[in-house]
């Protein structure tokens, strides 16, 4: 089972302040008291971050702290999956992710052990959804603003009529 050893800062040092076991698979940190993992501090916003259990991999998302939230002294944006002894920092809160290895269990001899699946290849990189979200919909506005502009000089040119065009949209539904 993984854990956050949380630190305490005092002027010249840290010492550990408590230790959080992960025990369901989303966890909800910030100043709230409805969340799983309550910090009060200043730089800790009600809904801070969120650490969740996905494919066995343990995924932490900042959500819109004030500081934001860090990973090994760098800034995340979006998903990051953490790693044993990873060190994420909320303002001036630190805390250590760390897995505890399961303890082999003694197996008989008369049971073949299970050949394991293969590792499945982990990007460990953030996840940059939004962004190409962002450029699909912008690219989309640009062709339709694109679009129009054509159709409003075709209209001044005398080319075509927009006016002609009405009937066509009413039969498409767009109007």
């Amino acid at each position: 089972m993984a854990r956050l050893i949380i630190y305490e800062e005092s002027e010249h040092s840290e010492s550990v302040f408590e230790t959080f076991e992960l025990s369901s698979t989303r966890i909800l940190i910030g100043s709230d008291p409805d969340n799983n993992l309550v910090l009060q501090s200043p730089e800790v916003d009600s809904s801070h971050a969120s650490l969740e259990l996905r494919n066995n991999l343990w995924v932490l998302q900042d959500l819109g702290g004030p500081g934001g939230t860090g990973v090994n002294g760098r800034l995340i944006q979006g998903p990051y999956y953490l790693f044993h002894n990873d060190m994420i920092e909320l303002g001036q809160i630190r805390l250590n992710f760390q897995e505890k290895e399961p303890e082999a269990e003694k197996q008989p001899e008369e049971i073949i052990p299970a050949v394991p699946p293969p590792m499945a290849k982990v990007d460990t990189k953030p996840v940059k959804g939004r962004v190409w979200f962002a450029f699909i919909a912008g690219g989309t506005l640009g062709i339709i603003f694109v679009i129009m502009f054509l159709l409003i000089v075709a209209d001044f040119l005398n080319v075509i009529e927009i006016s002609d065009l009405l009937p066509l949209m009413m039969l498409l539904g767009w109007l």
